[in-house]
């Protein structure tokens, strides 16, 4: 007899709770007469209840499981296998007998997936909740933010597919790409996910390259899968003769469901309860409230459940967690907030629809290459469904934004919108996606636009070849920038540029403008390693622009995996990268790290990545707002070369020959200088700035800083001793 078989014949219900939260517990033993604790509970309908509720529906046990891999990898092949391994009878045949037959009708082309498909598994191998993702990138925004919304609290197994007879080029490509999304999604969970990367059509490659290609795929997936536990690399084929492997795959799979049921939080009773009374609702109810779940419970006479909405959240909020059911909080009428039972009318019906490449069956041409799709579309692909939790869901997952006739963002935070009547002036509203944007980019932007005192350059890259910045982080970081620049009005289109305030898009970037002169440019470039930025605003008014900020933060978020540098760059420069398309690193740039040291140590210069030395005022402008973005003051940098220029110029005039001697500049040079200025007025002045413009040409030679020009006129051949004081005290 265990401790549960006591505490339930003295019907301590308390006890009993307790009891059930402890790892391992198994609530179908039986005693030495051969009664199970539930047996022995008859006659006490809330201790009954609750072993029920874990024997029927046993929330702790369950893991998620998660399949992704590009499209043709086999996911849905190995999810019928798996389905079939934890489903299988085994006296009518072999287990593994049975998995050949799958993977052996697995030969027929198959529909393809679309959006992402759930099973609910209940076995003795393991309690799952199998996710099979489509593997068309059109699906990727959509599948991260899925997955994030479930993976809060507890951790996941990722089955990680790779076709094996693809070059090796192509499978680290792959691998790398959803190494980067996974570490994306589990961002937020505080326990590590569990990772297995699965090697496909393993028939296809001889046994010699099969070795050979394995061993290369363990190393690669041991290097990238740095933030979660990777079991190990199992290479299969599709008609299953490596029954060994396959054996091997289900035996790892295993031991990772466990891992991860032993890193849950823990489950109360409540929620094994609860879940329990809402299998019941199904099918016969596949959306639901908390007030409708609410009335149910409360006509219930053997409820033991709280009644309270406040209570409720939580319990739902931890189910959905599990990847059980799927709750959508409601801020604006909690008691109104939804719980989906059926996952799959969000995940695949919708999901799948909105996001579906044309090629698909369930593709619906609810958007045009804009990234717009009117509110009435969507109430018309789902008639049965309520557009406010539609729309609620996706605003949830940050896959768009509502905005109105005007093409204006809608803030929907303090009041419920009527989604059925459109707007008050009588059109429409539409959700605008960043990842159903088709619209290639500008031709070409303006350099001219960021060469005001506020302008500055800036550029993060990736260090690693293998990594890039992915899908999800692109849209989000659009979304986020079109809601930080104040909500004004979207265009999709270049071409119109009436609007006094206009937010361009395109599929790679974003770029929003002003009539008072504030342009942001945000552009995601050679293939994807590159993210540039070029920022200018006309004065004082503009210096909390936070640009710099959101893109870290929605960074951190979005790719934790990513290791990258920040540089500074000319934001002209920007605008030719952006214009021609060449590799950022043949334009002047430096690593930001190295500025700011530069900056703090007061050097004179800092060199770009051509071992340029460049003076500290060329990279940072008198106004601009880079120096507080990483750090420091403006009042810690030296002053502009061209301020420098106009006091010696203002002191000693006369001197501008001696001056250029001692930079190094040609005789010839000043000669010629000397000609053009001749019947100027001010030709002195003019001849001072033409010295400066020519040393600044010279790069390297001659150290184009401001601590230099102050030490020459310090030399014998100058003696300006006094004004090199005077000027050292008052830029210093």
């Amino acid at each position: 007899m265990t401790a549960l078989h006591v505490a339930v014949t003295k019907g301590h219900t308390a006890c009993v709770k307790k009891l059930l939260l402890a790892p391992g517990i198994d609530v179908k033993i039986k005693n030495r007469l051969g009664f199970t604790p539930e047996m022995l509970a008859s006659g006490n309908y809330e201790i009954l209840k609750l072993l029920r509720s874990y024997s029927e529906f046993p929330v702790h046990t369950f893991s998620k499981v998660i399949l992704c891999g590009n499209s043709g990898a086999g996911k849905s092949t190995l999810a019928k296998a798996i389905l079939s391994i934890c489903n299988c009878n085994e006296e009518v045949g072999s287990l593994w007998d049975q998995v050949k037959n799958v993977f052996k009708a697995a030969g027929a082309p198959k529909p393809l997936t679309a959006g992402i498909i759930p099973y609910n598994i209940q076995s003795p191998r393991g309690n799952m909740v199998l996710y099979d993702l489509a593997g068309q990138p059109e699906y990727y925004t959509s599948h991260c933010a899925c997955i994030e919304a479930i993976s809060l609290s507890s951790p996941a197994i990722f089955l990680s597919l790779v076709d094996v007879s693809l070059s090796q080029k192509e499978i680290a490509k792959q691998l790398c790409y959803w190494s980067t999304m996974i570490s994306s999604v589990c961002s937020e969970c505080p326990h590590t996910s569990e990772v297995i990367v699965v090697g496909t059509h393993a028939d296809k490659v001889n046994k010699e390259g099969l070795l050979h290609r394995s061993k290369a795929i363990e190393d690669l997936a041991k290097a990238i899968f740095k933030k979660q536990h990777f079991r190990g690399f199992i290479a299969l084929d599709a008609t299953a003769r490596f029954s060994d492997n396959m054996k091997r795959f289900i035996d790892v799979l295993s031991k990772s469901n466990d891992t991860v049921v032993q890193h849950c939080p823990v489950i109360s009773s409540d929620c094994h309860i609860l879940y329990a009374f809402l299998q019941q609702m199904v099918p016969s109810e596949q959306v639901t409230t908390i007030s409708q779940l609410l009335s149910k419970l409360q006509a219930d006479k053997t409820n033991v459940l709280p009644t309270e909405t406040s209570k409720m959240i939580p319990l739902l909020t931890i189910l959905s967690d599990k990847g059980l059911i799927l709750f959508i909080f409601n801020k604006h009428s909690p008691d109104e907030s939804w719980i989906v039972l059926q996952k799959s009318l969000l995940l695949e019906k919708v999901a799948g629809v909105l996001f579906a490449p044309e090629s698909f069956g369930e593709y619906r041409a609810l958007a045009s290459n804009t990234g717009l799709v009117p509110i009435p579309c969507i109430r018309e692909c789902f008639p049965d469904l309520d557009a406010h939790m539609l729309v609620e869901f996706l605003f949830q997952l940050k896959l768009c934004h509502l905005v109105d006739s005007t093409l204006k963002i809608v803030d929907t935070s303090q009041t419920l919108l009527d989604l059925t009547r459109g707007s008050d002036n009588g059109s429409c509203y539409s959700l605008f996606f960043p990842s159903l944007i088709n619209i290639d980019k500008p031709d070409s932007f303006d350099p001219d636009c960021f060469n005001t005192k506020g302008s500055f350059g800036w550029l993060m890259r990736t260090k690693e070849e293998h990594q890039f910045f992915h899908n999800r982080f692109l849209h989000v970081l659009m979304l986020t920038l079109m809601n930080g620049c104040g909500g004004t009005e979207i265009l999709c289109n270049p071409q119109l540029k009436s609007l006094n305030r206009q937010c361009i898009v395109w599929s790679t970037g974003i770029c929003w403008n002003s009539n008072e002169g504030v342009t942001i440019l945000v552009d995601v470039v050679e293939q994807f390693r590159y993210l540039c930025v070029a920022v200018s605003f006309p004065g004082p008014q503009y210096q909390e622009l936070t640009v710099l900020q959101d893109i870290r933060k929605t960074f951190n978020q979005f790719c934790p995996s990513i290791d990258v540098e920040e540089l500074v760059i000319d934001p002209r420069q920007v605008c030719t990268l952006f214009n021609k398309g060449i590799m950022p690193s043949s334009l002047p740039h430096v690593e930001m790290s190295k500025l700011k040291n530069a900056i703090l140590s007061k050097s004179d210069g800092v060199r770009d990545f051509n071992g340029k030395v460049v003076a500290i005022a060329e990279w940072i402008r008198a106004e601009s707002r880079l120096p507080k973005l990483i750090g420091i003051e403006n009042d810690v940098i030296g002053p502009k070369l061209l301020d420098l220029m106009n006091e010696i110029g203002a002191v000693i005039p006369s001197k501008w020959r001696d001056v250029g001697v001692q930079l190094g500049i040609a005789p010839g040079v000043l000669d010629g200088i000397q000609r053009q200025n001749a019947e100027m007025p001010r030709s002195c002045q003019a001849s001072f700035e033409q010295v400066f413009n020519e040393w600044k040409l010279q790069g390297s030679e001659t150290p184009y800083t401001w601590t230099h020009i102050i030490g020459i006129l310090r030399r014998p051949a100058i003696g300006e001793n006094d004004l090199a004081e005077t000027l050292a005290t008052k830029f210093k």
